[in-house]
């Protein structure tokens, strides 16, 4: 029966395709000693670190091999041992359990030579491999033949290599472990390549505060051209006390338990309920991705607040030098069981799209290059999060979607709470209610010009044309505002449209499927009751889908409509209706009561107002548990005779630390919200209806909105 035989250069595609680069073989290594149970170790390049030359030893005080391990084990590619044994004998969960991770070797060098010894035997193993031989591709893998030889200890005796090694980095002998010696390196490494692979190391185990492994250690030994950068690894203490910081852990059930930190307060706990959202959570209601812990540092990347925390910090950096470093570390990390998972938080891995989220609110937002963030999974609690093939990245999934939009919700958190602080202490405080373009006037400009210079007619002349053409701007851009606010909000319509009119269409074809066969070769008179009542669903969805396109008509790009009189809670429950798909799969129950009044407004204004509150009440309320998600929109007449309706919801509220700016432009503490929303409904309804919108208190305990209507009504 024929067999498959694989050619020898299986394994050069391994060690050298399938690891991307020379920096992700190393760690490799690194994780390989990580999993033998060591406490230290060793990467010693030495010799001249040109291709074709040089030699990188690695060496580690791990539990080391004997020579059935070696061959039994080590030398089994794609071996099953660690998905087997999970757990080191010291209690570790292993990093590996490809069993192809030694394979990176290959990567590396040209030739290796093994040598380990298991503490408490007397002899030691020495495997030697030529990866040359790998690279022809006439040879099969079964006729590559390698040497194993064991022998009574030598290298890990007094005068061995291998006490050699742990003598020249000043470390305890250790009489057990594994060295790798790599001779003939594939590549020159330069000074930058080193300093690199420094900072990648540094990086490469989760932060002393972190959940990490601190019983670890990483020393990186180096020709003394390059001396400046050896010795132990250890993050750099400059960036250890940010301004702002966020860090807690997510348990299983989306719930985070987080200590925040920022300027001119002490840490305070918070609490927040991760988005509930189906897509987020398995059949028990549990985090697809599972629970995980969080740790963001953040930093303000002005001038003046660099030099106000170096100053603080006694650092001797310049502003220049501080940004440099912080562009080094920058970005969130993603570390399983202490090691660092590949390419998250490297340079230009923008993983959670934090810049483009930022373009939109440049304010508020932060960048990829202001935060220095862990986020610590484990193999065990987080058994979806796997490993691309090639160690770069995750597999894209559920589970990694929803990684990913938790810690974009938990970074709004921080957010919100920077923006907070920032607007106490470097803005004047603004009186709530303010519009978008109450800034932008002249008034008091104009007016002193006058006073100062009443004779001078031209200089007036030359004022009041600049308060029209400002007034006149204003008023367009307000008009432009308006509609691409409506498109705005048709955009968020198009899935609620198009789910319900492809149901429609859908239940249209089936009828005509039906007719089709009913009057196949039919007598007329048989079948003209059926026929007659296909037709007739046939024309009840054809109603349908026209009042479909007429709910959502008033969103188009047209100018603003001319007032009419309206029935307010028709067309209040117009609005609902254009939400009604969206809440039924949130699983929202909406209601809509109080006074029916007769006002005098464009439709569309109205029920704008009402889908951008009520789609804000939605979206809060996949934040608490199924069942108790309600939405009450009523309406009343208050005492001065304005009108009000009342948009109140059972999620889980506005904080109080953030209720004094909800309403200011850009500030939004939806992960990826714009922070306009808000703003813009308290614009339209004080522009057109010389009214407001103002947070009030909540009867089912969430969120509450007043939306007062004081003309034409």
């Amino acid at each position: 029966m024929p067999t498959l035989r694989p050619r020898a250069r299986l394994l050069h595609t391994i060690g050298t395709e399938l690891i991307s680069s020379e920096t992700v073989a190393v760690v490799e290594l690194v994780k390989n000693a990580y999993d033998a149970d060591a406490n230290c170790v060793v990467l010693c390049f030495s010799g001249e670190l040109r291709e074709g030359q040089g030699e990188l030893a690695v060496l580690d005080d791990g539990s080391g091999m004997t020579v059935d391990t070696v061959t039994g084990i080590w030398l089994e590619i794609a071996t099953p041992h660690r998905m087997r044994t999970r757990t080191t004998p010291h209690g570790r969960r292993v990093l590996g359990e490809k069993g192809v991770g030694r394979f990176a070797a290959a990567r590396l060098a040209d030739s290796m030579t093994l040598i380990s010894r298991q503490w408490g035997e007397p002899n030691e193993v020495e495997v030697g491999v030529d990866w040359r031989q790998f690279r022809d591709p006439d040879v099969y893998l079964d006729q590559v033949e390698l040497d194993v030889t064991e022998r009574a200890a030598e290298d890990f005796q007094d005068g061995g290599r291998v006490a050699a090694l742990w003598e020249r980095v000043d470390r305890p002998c250790s009489s057990g472990g594994t060295m790798l010696l790599l001779e003939g390196l594939t590549r020159s490494w330069e000074e930058g390549d080193l300093l690199a692979l420094r900072r990648d190391l540094s990086r490469l185990i989760a932060p002393p505060d972190a959940d990490g492994n601190q019983d670890f250690e990483i020393v990186l030994d180096l020709p003394q051209e390059f001396e400046a950068l050896a010795g132990p690894i250890e993050p750099p203490t400059e960036l250890m006390n940010p301004p702002y910081r966020l860090s807690g852990s997510v348990s299983a059930d989306g719930t985070a338990d987080l200590e925040i930190t920022i300027p001119g307060r002490a840490p305070y706990r918070h609490q927040v309920d991760l988005d509930r959202s189906a897509r987020h959570r398995g059949a028990d209601g549990t985090l697809v991705s599972g629970p995980f812990s969080i740790d963001l540092r953040v930093y303000d990347r002005d001038r003046d607040a660099i030099s106000q925390l170096t100053a603080e910090g006694g650092l001797n950096l310049s502003t220049k030098q501080f940004r440099d470093l912080l562009d080094q570390r920058a970005g969130v990390s993603v570390y399983r069981d202490g090691f660092r998972v590949l390419p998250f938080g490297e340079r230009g891995d923008d993983w959670l799209t934090l810049d483009a989220r930022r373009v939109n609110n440049p304010r508020m937002r932060l960048s990829n290059s202001q935060i220095i963030g862990t986020v610590s999974i484990s193999a065990d609690e987080n058994p979806d999060l796997r490993d691309q093939t090639n160690r770069e990245g995750l597999l894209q999934g559920p589970a990694y979607d929803g990684l990913r939009d938790a810690v974009t919700e938990l970074i709004a958190e921080l957010e919100s709470a920077r923006l907070e602080q920032r607007r106490r202490t470097r803005e004047p405080e603004e009186p709530r209610g303010r519009g978008l373009f109450d800034e932008i006037d002249i008034t008091d400009v104009a007016e002193a010009v006058r006073r100062s210079h009443p004779n001078d007619r031209a200089l007036a002349a030359v004022v009041a044309n600049a308060e029209r053409r400002i007034s006149a701007g204003v008023e367009h851009v307000r008009e432009v505002l308006a509609r691409y606010q409506r498109l705005a909000t048709l955009g968020r319509l198009v899935d609620e449209v198009v789910h319900d009119g492809q149901s429609s269409v859908g239940r249209i074809r089936r009828v005509t499927r039906d007719a089709e066969r009913v009057l196949a070769g039919a007598d007329a008179c048989e079948f003209r009751d059926e026929a007659v009542g296909l037709v007739s669903t046939v024309d009840k969805q054809a109603d349908y889908l026209a009042q479909l396109f007429k709910r959502i008509a008033p969103f188009g790009g047209r100018r603003r409509g001319r007032p009419k009189k309206v029935s307010m809670l028709e067309t209040i429950n117009s609005a609902v209706d254009v939400l009604a798909s969206r809440a039924a799969k949130v699983g929202a129950d909406v209601t809509v009561g109080g006074v029916d009044e007769t006002v005098t407004l464009d439709p569309a204004e109205l029920q704008e107002v009402v889908i951008n509150l009520l789609d804000n009440s939605l979206h809060w309320l996949q934040h608490v548990p199924k069942g108790s998600r309600h939405v009450e929109l009523t309406v009343e007449r208050l005492e001065d005779g304005a009108l009000a309706l009342v948009i109140d919801d059972s999620g889980p509220g506005v904080p109080p630390e953030i209720r004094e700016i909800i309403f200011e432009p850009y500030f939004s503490s939806k992960p990826d919200g714009g922070g306009l929303g808000l703003a813009i409904v308290g614009e339209r309804v004080a522009d057109a209806y010389g009214g407001a919108l103002a947070l009030v208190n909540s009867r089912l305990g969430g969120a509450a909105f007043r939306v007062t209507f004081r003309r034409r009504v």
